[in-house]
Formats: C-alpha cells, sequence, structure tokens
C-alpha cells in the first residue's frame, strides 16, 4: 500500500520526561489536536501494573496492493481466486527476525521470556509491567487522563521511545498514548492513586450520550435524532448519516409508490423506484449473502420492519427478520425514538432489495459505549484482534466496558464470519484519526477483498465538509485541527473512505417533478454527497486514469490551501446512488430519509444481486469491485449535473466521468452484470 507524505514531523521531548539513550528514537507521538481528554492531578504510583501489548510489524505490507489487485483486476488470471482466511494470515505474519528482535529488547530489560506471551498469529507480545519498568523501556512517563464529561480515568503517555535497532519490527504499543487503558476498580487501586489535594478518584458516573443520541466512538456521524412522532410538521435532521422530515402516515395507509405510480419517485422513493432507476430485478435465490453494520446505540424494531413490507416490500414474508450478529454486547429490537432511524433504513431496503438473500445486521457495541469500526473487524477477522487491531480509545470503544449497564463480557475476537458484501453508512473526518490508525485498518479492508467481501461505505453528507460542516484549517488539514462548524476552511474528506481498498457511495437525487427515466443530479435536498481528495492516502493504480482526466479537463477553481490538489491522492466517491425521499417506516409512522446512509445499502445490494447470478453460474462473489468499476466506466450512469457545497464553497461539480461528488455514477445494472459475469 502506499501512502500519502503530506507534512514533515517534527518531534520534541518534554523537560519532564528523562532523555532517550542515544539509541532510541521517539516511536509514535500525540498529536496536538486529537483529544478531548485532558491531563489529571492523579498521582501514579510506579508498582502499579499496565497490561502492555506490543504489535508487531506485518510483512509485506508493501505488497498488500498488488495482492488484491492480483484478485481484483480485471486483467488479471486470477481474477476472483480469493485468499483463505489461512493463506491472508501466513502472509501478513511478521517474520522470526521481527519476533527474536523484540524478545532481545525485553530481555536485556529484565523482562523475560518467561513473562512474554506470543498470540497464536505471533503478531503480538503480551507482558505485564509495572509502571516504572514500562517507562524505563520505553523512555516515557505515564500519567492519568479524565475525560471532561465521564471522568473516567485512563492510563497514557504523550510519546514513547524504542531503539533504533528495533523500530521497524513494532508497529506500535498499548496502552501508550491510546486511551485504552481502564483503571476499572478505582476502590483496589487507591493505595497507587492520590490527587495532588490528597483525595482519591471516584468512580465515574455511566456515560449519557447527549441529546440525540450523541458522538459515536468512533468519531462516526452522531446516532439519529427524531421529533416527536406526533409532530406532523415536516423537519430536518441528522440521522446518522441521513436526514429527515416526518410523514406520520400510519402503516395501513402507506403513500402510493407502488410499481404502477413510479411517476411519484421523485417525491417518495421506494424499492420499485430503486428498481426502475438502475434496473434490477427482485431476487430469486438465496445465493449470496449481505450484511450491514449498524453503531450500538441504533436499534431496528421488527414492527417496522413488517410494517414497511405490507406497505412498499410486498415480495418480503412478513415477520423476516435479519440474522442477528451481537458485537460486544449488541442488542437489537430496542423502541427508543432517538436511536430508531438507521438501522431501520438500512434493513428496510437491504431486507426488500435482496430477498430472499439473508441479511445479516452487525449490531456493533453496547448501547453505552456504542461501537466502532476496529469493533467490527475484530469480529470478524480473528487475526485482526488477536494483532490489538490498533483499537484507541477515544476513536474505538473497549471492552469489557466497566460502566453501569455496560457489555462485561469479552470482547469479540473473529467470531462473526463476514458476509459476502458489507454495507457501512458511517465516517469520520480523517484528520482526527492517527496515521498509523487509518493504515492499519485500510489495511484490514484490503485484507477482507483478498478474501472476497465487498466492503460499501457512504461518502457523508456534507459535501467537502465534514459532518456539520465543520471543516480544517487552512493547509492543516491533519492533526486534528477543525474549525468550528460553519466558518469555513479547508476541506475536511472523510475516513475510512479514503481508504482505497473500500467502495465510497455518493448520493444523487431525482429532479423534482421528473419522471424516473430522468438523468439524476447530485443529491442536493437536505443533503449534499460527500467527496473529494485524501491528505493522506495516495492514488491507487486503478484510479490514476480516471482523476487524471478529472483534473485535465474539469479542474477545481481552488488553490491547496482549499483541498489536496497535487493529483496524486485517492478520490471518493467511486459510485453513486439515490439518496433523497427514502420512505420508511419508523415507529409506527412513514418518514423520508436522506442521505448516502440510504445509498450506500442500495449499492450493496445491487452487488448481492449480482454475486447471486455469478453463484448461478458457478463463480465466485466479485470481491473488491473498484478496479472492474474504472475498467468499465460505460457501466455506470454519468451524472453531470449539480455540486457538493460545504467549508462556505460550492464544492466540486458533478461533470462527464468521474468526479469527487458523484465518482463514476450510478449503477446501470445490466451493463454491471454483463461486466461481471463476463469474468472468471
Amino acid at each position: 500500500m502506499k501512502f500519502l507524505v503530506i507534512a514533515t514531523v517534527v518531534t520534541f521531548f518534554s523537560p519532564a520526561l528523562s532523555a532517550p539513550a542515544s539509541n532510541y528514537v521517539v516511536h509514535q507521538k500525540r498529536q496536538i489536536g486529537d483529544s478531548n481528554w485532558a491531563p489529571s492531578d492523579i498521582k501514579l504510583d510506579g508498582r502499579m501494573l499496565l497490561p502492555i501489548s506490543i504489535g508487531l510489524s506485518q510483512r509485506n505490507l508493501d505488497k498488500t496492493h498488488d495482492f488484491l489487485m492480483g484478485v481484483s483486476d480485471p486483467d488479471s488470471p486470477d481474477y476472483a481466486k480469493h485468499w483463505t482466511v489461512d493463506q491472508v494470515t501466513d502472509a501478513f505474519a511478521p517474520s522470526r527476525e521481527t519476533i527474536n528482535g523484540v524478545k532481545q529488547w525485553l530481555a536485556n530489560h529484565g523482562i523475560s521470556e518467561s513473562r512474554i506471551e506470543i498470540s497464536k498469529s505471533s503478531s503480538w507480545i503480551m507482558f505485564n509491567s509495572t509502571i516504572e519498568e514500562a517507562e524505563t523501556l520505553m523512555q516515557t512517563k505515564y500519567q492519568v487522563y479524565e475525560h471532561p464529561k465521564t471522568k473516567k480515568p485512563h492510563v497514557a503517555c504523550e510519546e514513547y521511545s524504542v531503539p533504533i535497532e528495533i523500530k521497524e519490527y513494532i508497529d506500535f504499543i498499548t496502552p501508550t498514548i491510546g486511551f485504552d487503558a481502564y483503571l476499572t476498580n478505582p476502590e483496589k487501586v487507591r493505595t497507587h492513586m492520590k490527587r495532588s489535594d490528597g483525595s482519591y478518584p471516584q468512580r465515574a458516573p455511566s456515560p449519557k450520550r447527549d441529546g440525540a443520541g450523541g458522538q459515536p466512538q468512533n468519531g462516526a456521524k452522531p446516532g439519529p435524532s427524531v421529533v416527536q412522532i406526533n409532530d406532523t410538521t415536516p423537519k430536518p435532521g441528522v440521522v446518522g448519516g441521513a436526514k429527515f422530515g416526518t410523514l406520520p402516515i400510519p402503516h395501513g395507509s402507506s403513500p402510493d409508490v407502488s410499481a404502477s405510480a413510479l411517476s411519484y419517485c421523485s417525491s417518495w422513493i421506494s424499492p420499485d423506484c430503486l428498481r426502475a432507476l438502475y434496473g434490477f430485478p427482485i431476487g430469486s435465490v438465496a445465493k449470496s449473502s449481505f450484511g450491514v453494520y449498524e453503531d450500538g446505540a441504533q436499534s431496528y424494531l421488527q414492527s417496522d420492519l413488517n410494517g414497511f413490507y405490507a406497505g412498499l416490500a410486498i415480495n418480503v414474508p412478513l415477520g423476516t427478520p435479519p440474522i442477528f450478529g451481537s458485537i460486544d454486547g449488541g442488542v437489537a429490537n430496542v423502541y427508543d425514538p432517538n436511536n430508531n432511524l438507521e438501522a431501520n433504513l438500512d434493513l428496510q431496503y437491504a431486507i426488500a432489495l435482496v430477498w430472499p438473500q439473508k441479511v445479516t445486521v452487525y449490531q456493533t457495541g453496547d448501547r453505552i459505549e456504542g461501537g466502532s469500526f476496529n469493533n467490527f473487524l475484530d469480529a470478524i477477522d480473528g487475526s485482526y484482534c488477536t494483532y490489538g487491531g490498533g483499537d484507541l480509545k477515544g476513536y474505538d470503544s473497549i471492552y469489557p466496558d466497566p460502566s453501569a449497564g455496560g457489555y462485561k463480557g469479552a470482547k469479540n475476537c473473529g467470531g462473526f464470519a463476514p458476509t459476502a458484501v458489507i454495507s457501512v453508512s458511517y465516517g469520520g473526518p480523517e484528520a482526527i484519526y492517527p496515521a498509523a490508525y487509518m493504515e492499519r485498518q485500510c489495511t484490514e479492508y484490503a485484507k477482507l477483498g483478498l478474501m472476497g467481501v465487498t466492503m460499501v461505505y457512504s461518502s457523508g453528507d456534507n459535501g467537502v465538509a465534514s459532518h456539520g460542516d465543520q471543516c480544517c484549517y487552512y493547509n492543516d488539514c491533519y492533526g486534528g485541527y477543525m474549525n468550528q462548524p460553519g466558518t469555513g476552511g479547508g476541506f475536511s474528506p472523510q475516513f475510512p473512505v479514503t481508504c482505497p481498498y473500500i467502495t465510497a457511495v455518493g448520493a444523487t437525487q431525482i429532479v423534482p417533478g421528473a419522471s424516473v427515466t430522468s438523468p439524476e443530479i447530485a443529491c442536493e435536498t437536505v443533503i449534499h454527497s460527500g467527496g473529494g481528495f485524501s491528505n493522506y492516502f495516495a492514488i491507487p493504480s486503478y484510479q490514476t486514469s480516471a482523476v487524471g482526466t478529472y483534473f485535465k479537463k474539469h479542474p477545481p477553481p481552488y488553490s491547496y490551501l482549499y483541498y489536496n490538489n497535487s493529483g496524486k491522492s485517492r478520490g471518493y466517491p467511486d459510485i453513486a446512488a439515490n439518496g433523497a425521499n427514502y420512505m420508511c417506516a419508523i415507529d409506527g409512522y412513514w418518514q423520508e430519509l436522506y442521505g448516502t446512509s440510504a445509498s450506500a445499502p442500495t449499492v450493496g445490494s445491487i452487488i448481492t444481486l449480482i454475486n447471486e447470478q455469478r453463484a448461478l453460474a458457478g463463480k465466485k462473489s466479485v470481491g473488491f469491485i473498484n478496479p472492474v468499476l474504472y475498467a468499465n466506466p460505460s457501466a455506470m450512469n454519468d451524472i453531470t449535473s449539480g455540486n457538493n457545497p460545504g467549508c462556505l464553497t460550492n464544492g466540486f461539480s458533478a461533470v462527464a466521468g468521474w468526479d469527487p461528488v458523484t465518482g463514476l455514477g450510478t449503477p446501470n445494472y445490466p451493463k454491471l452484470l454483463k461486466a461481471f459475469m463476463a469474468l472468471p
């Protein structure tokens, strides 16, 4: 994988830290703007124990892209010859030299082999250490940090160092700069912790989500908000990536948007409207699988699914549920007006569009901590989990959760088989994530592609800005620096859609009053399609020609102060689908929803139907689809009207060919099916 270098990192040592030994170099340092946690005046005793985990550098990371293209490039003789889990694990496992080098470093500091444990995948070295011992080992200083709201104490450091001779052997070490070391039972460590005023820390109160669900732990868009269901005034509101206006029509009197009334599709989108737009049929056989990721706070209601089936998806038998996958305490069928929109939207359309294919919901995280993409990836790939996955407190949820009512079970590691296609309607600003975190997660998406899994992510609903219209400091969109919402600034690309190994989905809409057969435009009602260029990930080979043509023929009117205009970075989205006026049954009423949250499961459903046809022909699932999409641009309906404003600008424009608003365009199912069926 290639990563884009955008800044020179200058390191310095705090006067409070003892100077590192001459052969030590800083390995990781906390970014100045990347956390809401603040140092506490709680004093640590050096005798306290920390569970140290050293993530060893994987082999062949420089070959990740080539490995994936080998099974994904339509011109490759190995197309669709996907790898097994064991093949992926073996290809990336750390070398014996790496393992022995780190073990020798530990032995030199008195940490004998009898004290350490090596993970099954040989990628993770673990041992218990006193704080004093760890500080000497890594030339650092630990302290206690507290979250301003929850007051939970966590042990972390500002930076840490390792000998230069083994730096290349180590990916990262925890607990260090991430907030993943809970002090879960203050009563048991009171003798080792004391504030400067002589008081002891108290047990943290159970965290509560702010207003409409609060911010998920992964920096993603917040959980759905909803007005009272008896309020008949249309009001837009954020819904985990979608926005909505109320339309309180009881289930028994659903709007007439059946196949015989497609003239209403510019006002009310239904499954039949989507089939008419993109030319795909009702599913016929259960030959593939489709999965949807949901944050722990989000929940579908079976009664709403049934109402949707009865009104708009009569092909689905009443009572049809998704396959429920509870990851780290996820629960389902919970009535919560603040959190019933996203899951209902995703599942109602996913099930309606692919039935009789089975749809799995990966309910990730309990209703207190919530979940993250890494928690989800841990559960579907045990090797990622044992490697640690790069989970960081503040970005990911750490389990067991010590909060009252939190999930107390062990973290799920590899207990869930991934479906052939997975749709995710969440994301966050690329600027807030540490580089190692994004690299690690992006590599995992490539591994899933190697195993034949298609990952589809929504591109965001705020045009060139982040959620809430947050933008970056001009020419400074890294390090966690973000301007106040609505004040403008540099464009803020979204992660993980900037990862080149997932399929990013933007949003379109039918022109109001136009026919379902008329060309769509970039979505401009309530939301704007997320799109732009990464400040971190380099442009992938499959995208070079399309993005190069875009810059040559349609150069955007903005300088480097606004966005990465190098022409050498990953552009997104890759594809788009309708994201406006989706009719959904929510808490017993019909509501119109908007957003790329609707577009992503629509694209995921279409790919699932293609997998169905390939399975009937004795072929494997399509896996990572981007190389095939870019090799077959005529298999998409090109979108040439609209833009994606944000950051007090008009954003980018939809133009002929690929653009950072709607990608290559919307799917033309017959043409896409023909392209994929022509492949082995």
